[in-house]
């Protein structure tokens, strides 16, 4: 058992804060405590911002108790240690803790929480003093009152003395680089003259742009409504226009002139104001009006943070409120969780039903949804916004939404969802020290909230193993439980804690997690496909303190958390037929983005013959596993008969048949021969069928294309297929002919050994690979015998691409040198390589051959020039390949070489993770969905060390990975972000090099156990007071008031150009009548009129 186990013993603390009573200013401390232990520490508030406070030491501080309105920044066991009171006419920040008894003003947090706390206490006089000019310009600054005389004193101390005009000193000599000094009788006043501008000199961390996501697609084209009265109008009008002209033309025989008769000028007048009035209506005019109208929008907020008791009450009280809506106003329900959806769009009705719309319910989005609401409303009207909500946003920014509400003449009023919950425990934080040395005791920190006084179960996980449990009490408010531990293996060790209390709703927030990184004794995982094969290699590290974990293939770690416990990876003769492809991608994963080292040894088992041929583990190493042509390398003609019968056509767990992963097979060992081999691909089921006859391989084109023609068909007859290889490949030139058989099920009978014996006579060997259980094994086997191969079985059907490349690399005898040879130095240089009597070294017996990438290093060299050791960096970590072997049988003299030890031992450090150098410290932290990594550099000197490529790898908990590229934001800083929408472990890997050189490296990692919803729980009313007080809103009290408090009149716009096309078709019959009938057709109405008038007379 190991020390961190026996020593699981907790002490439990709990904190509670209360305002002191009445109505004093002050904050009280009767008591001083001695040796805090730092509990918590708010990183949302902008005073805390980039500070950590998890190292600090303080040797003793006053018990306070903070006012109602304060906000405690850094909390301790005994209560809070730094807290900051804000109020409408004040700011204030009261530190508990005698600075000189704690080595916080020794920490970099210490300048940084020095510099925040000015910008909030007074931003705008910061802001405002900008004291720096480029060279060149003027310094002009205003003097007191009386100041007739200033001098100035350059950077290279010459005294100047300055005009002073009209209250202003002005100074133009301002060629010089430096700070000029300004002297009066009033004081001093310092100006920094740049030759870059303010911007560009201003050193103060400025923040990232938001990380955007991936790249928005384009959205699908959606169909839109046209309105077409317009063209109907404009249509009309022209129609119109030219009747009109057509009937001036007449009457006026086409003189420009009006016509001679009175009925005609009326008619041509009438028709022209038809006209004019249809192209107003094109216009669109309209006439505003008042009307007694609210215009009101719930958001009710669905995320889990809200129960279910909660947002049954929020229903209700949307359902309540629309009940007082008067019979112009209208209202509309948009639910809202990460994302804001609108379950009902605006309408007058005043029911409401339940919610339908479904959202994710992981986060609170107060912003989207304000967003989506003012999007809704009608701009100009009496617009409303209700919310019914915890207010506890963890993405967007509702205060940016609140502006634009305001801006639009919208307020927000709200309703604050309770925390209903009966009872709920939160595990908010795992608190572990980033790193600690080999052996190093530290604590780890259960910081724990709980809603109110509870028993229960608390129990502690290291990397999977149990730890131990113990029932502890936890108390209303946050708590504390502090476990001492200590590691004495190297590498990341992942933390889980886990809350059982009878009760809990919510399970998901019962458990916390955390990292810590141990810096101690490299620790080195060694695989060989046999353990004794390995205590050479092994034996040779330990003597030089290399601690190192021997296992055989399947025990080697099934995921990137399990690799990252060592600094390095050696794989010692081990078949890639005994890796999954997940693994094997993990290790590529572990190098590359973990800083991990890599060491392949070769083998018979090991690089080509092992099946790595375009493989993740090949993407790794620096070498391939292709063989550069050679004159002594005999030709090959190599068959490939696949069976194609109806069982191959079925898919593996990944949706991929085991036919398609042959076919992917065959194409492979076709580019893995060179233009000297020779290649044929046949399918068969109860007939064959050459896909692509006999050819040589220089042809891939059409090969390529003939193997991917091929189809499943029906049953299962090997036996003319193998036939027809043997007829083929007896009259081909090659020295070397080869058969790989494969097939999945029973086969029918046939006189397999008569013809195997006959191919084994004419030098035509056969390899079977057997698939799955209803293959025909024991016929596989004995074809393979009777051919002179070798025979595979596999049960997982992603092995069989590599079974082909091997058993092309065998077949060929390309791979494989077996002659004694001495390893030539290329690379006397290399750190590996120093200090060891190569004059004086023995030979090795053979080697694996292969082909030096481009970008690698070639540090060994065998008789035929073939690597046989190559170096090179792959992402953040290194790898090397050794083709020879570590055991007695190609190094048989090594193992008596008095360099051996130290060989092996510089080979092996060189490739392993580096540790964290005492150049940088690293930080990294999460903000929302946002990971932050900071990189503090500076030298052993106290000097900032600036403009380092500083690069960090991200891996997801989903293994997609991330690489980003630090930005340097002042003097020694480098900070990047990247994004955290998963949970899980993020692995963060960081390297910092000027030129070649690595100035430092970290590994990190960065937890989220769960969502950020579940973790802050009850009602956030602060933000939704100044949402509210933002626009002009309030609290509602009750549900009438959210349509009757604070009513107004809405101003609409009345279009009236229905009204003036109506107009025009009723003036068109006298328009008509006129030009038809002339003005005689209404002479009864003159009639009428004098009628009229003769009886008024006569009366």
């Amino acid at each position: 058992m190991s020390r961190s186990s026996r020593a699981f013993g907790a002490r439990s603390c709990s904190r509670s804060a209360t305002a002191a009573g009445g109505s004093s200013r002050r904050a009280s401390g009767s008591t001083t405590i001695s040796r805090w232990t730092i509990m918590d520490w708010d990183r949302a508030h902008p005073i805390m911002r980039h500070v950590e406070f998890a190292k600090v030491a303080i040797e003793d501080a006053m018990r306070i108790r903070p006012l109602a309105a304060g906000r405690p920044l850094v909390e301790a066991v005994g209560g809070p240690l730094i807290y900051a009171l804000e109020e409408p006419d004040r700011k204030a920040i009261f530190i508990g803790f005698d600075l000189f008894k704690t080595d916080f003003p020794l920490r970099v947090a210490f300048p940084l929480i020095l510099s925040n706390s000015l910008r909030w206490l007074h931003p705008a006089a910061l802001d405002q003093s900008s004291l720096q000019l480029a060279a060149g310009q003027p310094i002009l600054l205003p003097v007191a009152h009386g100041v007739t005389s200033v001098s100035v004193t350059t950077p290279h101390g010459r005294v100047v003395k300055a005009l002073v005009t009209r209250g202003m000193v002005s100074f133009t000599d301002t060629d010089e680089v430096g700070v000029y000094t300004l002297s009066s009788a009033r004081g001093e006043t310092r100006v920094a003259v740049n030759l870059m501008d303010a911007e560009e000199s201003n050193l103060q961390p400025r923040p990232l742009p938001a990380f955007s996501g991936p790249p928005a697609v384009a959205p699908a084209p959606v169909p839109i409504q046209r309105e077409l009265w317009p063209l109907f109008v404009l249509i009309a009008a022209l129609l119109l226009a030219v009747e009109g002209l057509l009937y001036w033309r007449r009457q006026t025989a086409g003189r420009l002139r009006a016509p001679a008769g009175a009925g005609d000028r009326w008619a041509l007048a009438l028709r022209g104001a038809l006209v004019v009035v249809l192209f107003l209506t094109l216009a669109r005019p309209a006439l505003p009006r008042w009307v007694d109208r609210m215009n009101v929008v719930f958001l009710l907020d669905v995320s889990d943070s809200v129960s279910l008791a909660a947002r049954e009450r929020a229903y209700r009280f949307v359902a309540e409120a629309v009940r007082s809506m008067r019979p112009a106003d209208r209202q509309s329900v948009i639910v809202f969780g990460d994302a804001a959806v609108v379950d009902q769009e605006l309408t007058s009705r005043s029911t409401v039903d339940r919610p339908k719309a479904q959202v994710d319910g992981r986060g609170t989005n107060i912003f989207q949804a304000i967003q989506l609401a003012l999007a809704m409303l009608p701009p100009g009207q009496a617009n409303r916004i209700v919310m019914l909500t915890d207010g506890r946003q963890n993405a967007g920014n509702a205060l940016a939404g609140a502006q634009a509400a305001k801006n639009a003449g919208s307020d927000i009023h709200y309703v604050a969802a309770p925390l209903t919950f009966t009872q709920e425990v939160v595990a908010e934080a795992l608190v572990l020290p980033q790193e600690v040395k080999y052996g190093e005791p530290f604590q780890a920190k259960v910081v724990a909230w709980s809603h109110k006084d509870a028993q229960g179960r608390l129990s502690l996980f290291r990397n999977g193993e149990f730890l131990g449990s113990q029932v502890v009490r936890f108390n209303a408010g946050k708590n504390v439980f502090s476990y001492r531990q200590a590691l004495d293996a190297s590498g990341i060790h992942v933390y889980q804690a886990l809350i059982e209390v009878e009760g809990d709703t919510i399970e998901e927030n019962n458990r916390a997690v955390g990292t810590v990184v141990v810096r101690g004794r490299p620790q080195v995982l060694l695989a060989d496909r046999d353990r004794s094969h390995a205590q050479s290699l092994a034996g040779a590290l330990r003597a030089q303190n290399i601690e190192v974990t021997v296992v055989e293939p399947p025990q080697i770690p099934v995921d990137l958390a399990g690799l990252q416990k060592y600094d390095g990876v050696i794989l010692s003769n081990v078949s890639s037929l005994k890796l999954t492809r997940a693994q094997m991608g993990y290790i590529r994963d572990y190098v590359r983005d973990g800083g991990g080292g890599l060491l392949m040894v070769g083998g018979e088992e090991s690089f080509g013959l092992g099946g790595y041929y375009r493989t993740p583990i090949e993407e790794a190493l620096p070498v391939t596993m292709e063989v550069k042509q050679k004159v002594e390398i005999p030709s090959l003609a190599v068959v490939l008969s696949i069976d194609r019968s109806g069982s191959m056509a079925m898919a593996t767990d990944e949706k991929v048949t085991k036919l398609d992963l042959a076919k992917e097979a065959a194409h492979l060992v076709v580019d893995l021969l060179d233009e000297r081999n020779e290649v044929g691909v046949m399918s068969w089921d109860t007939e064959f069928i050459w896909d692509a006859s006999v050819r040589s391989a220089k042809d891939r084109q059409a090969i390529h294309h003939a193997i991917a023609t091929i189809k499943a068909g029906g049953g299962t007859d090997g036996y003319p297929a193998l036939k027809e290889s043997y007829a083929v490949l007896f009259d081909r030139p090659a020295l070397l002919k080869h058969v790989i058989f494969l097939s999945d099920g029973q086969m029918t009978r046939g006189d397999f050994q008569g013809l195997l014996r006959r191919m084994a006579k004419d030098k035509i060997t056969v390899s079977t690979v057997a698939i799955g259980k209803d293959a025909d094994v024991q016929l596989m086997v004995d074809i393979a015998k009777w051919g002179r191969g070798r025979f595979y079985y596999t049960e997982d059907s992603q092995t069989i691409p590599r079974i082909f490349t091997l058993e092309t690399q065998l077949a060929s005898k390309a791979s494989l040198i077996e002659q004694p040879f001495k390893p030539q130095l290329t690379s006397p240089n290399h750190e590996a390589m120093q200090e060891i009597d190569w004059k004086n070294a023995p030979p090795l017996g053979g080697y694996v051959a292969t082909t030096l990438k481009s970008t690698a290093e070639l540090v060994l060299m065998s008789h035929q020039e073939d690597p046989v050791l190559a170096t090179w960096r792959y992402g953040l970590g290194r790898a090397a390949a050794f083709t020879s072997d570590a055991k007695a049988k190609w190094a048989v003299l090594w193992l008596r070489w008095r360099d051996f030890n130290k060989f092996w031992s510089q080979l092996v450090r060189w490739t392993l993770r580096s540790g964290s150098r005492s150049d940088t410290v690293a930080l990294v932290e999460r903000h929302d969905d946002v990971g932050e990594i900071v990189v503090d550099a500076v030298d052993t000197k106290g000097e900032f060390i600036n403009f380092l490529d500083s690069q960090v790898g991200v891996v997801a908990p989903n293994r997609e990975r991330t690489v980003i590229d630090l930005e340097q934001v002042g003097p020694g800083r480098y900070r990047g972000r990247f994004p955290v929408t998963q949970e899980g472990v993020y692995l963060v890997g960081m390297a910092q090099r000027r030129a070649d050189r690595v100035i430092g490296s970290q590994l990190a990692g960065l937890v989220v156990p769960y969502a950020q919803e579940l973790r802050d729980l009850g009602v956030d009313e602060a933000l939704l007071r100044e949402l509210a007080e933002l626009t002009g809103g309030s609290a509602l009290a009750s549900p009438r008031d959210a349509f009757l408090t604070g009513r107004r009149r809405s101003r609409i716009t009345v279009e009236v150009w229905p009204w003036l096309v109506g107009l025009v078709a009723v003036l068109l019959i006298p328009d008509i009548a006129l030009r038809r009938l002339g003005p005689g057709a209404f002479g009864w109405v003159v009639g009428l009129a004098r009628r009229g008038g003769t009886r008024k007379e006569v009366q």
